[in-house]
């Protein structure tokens, strides 16, 4: 009987974490306060504040970095995502794939592909930003559905 109650608290998380989903319709950024900034500020927001904005329909975006979105699926009654990406840095673009899970009630964790090939291979460094290496988690804005432009 023990045994029974054990495998039922340890499964409680498990279950609880499939009934997560994401909202594809919502703006997410890898910094909460980066809400506000781009409600207040539009993309002038990025003038003042180094963060990533992830929208399904336009990808991730940053000043100097972005990462268009090909395609996104997903399975019937599942919760993770499979993104097809082509990134840009200055000078330089790779293709990547992604993969989206929810993370919490209101936050998304994303890993690249490339990044997670980086950090194998030692050239990447985890960060307290990364819940692991090549990963990154965002934040939905519940307040914006799109990045105001003035």
């Amino acid at each position: 009987m023990r045994v029974i109650v054990a495998m039922m608290v340890l499964a409680a998380p498990a279950m609880a974490q499939e009934d997560l989903r994401i909202d594809l319709t919502k703006v997410h950024v890898s910094d909460p306060a980066a809400c506000e900034a781009l409600e207040e500020k539009g993309v002038d927001a990025w003038l003042d504040m180094d963060f990533l904005s992830l929208t399904f329909t336009g990808g991730i975006q940053s000043m100097e970095f972005h990462c268009n979105f090909y395609d996104v699926k997903g399975r019937e009654g599942g919760t993770h995502l499979f993104v097809d990406a082509i990134c840009e840095l200055p000078g330089e673009i790779y293709p990547d794939i992604l993969a989206v899970t929810p993370y919490s009630e209101n936050q998304i964790q994303v890993v690249s592909g490339a990044d997670a090939t980086l950090a194998a291979a030692g050239a990447l460094q985890a960060t307290e930003d990364m819940a692991l290496p090549g990963a990154t988690i965002y934040t939905r804005c519940d307040n914006l559905s799109e990045i105001p432009v003035d």
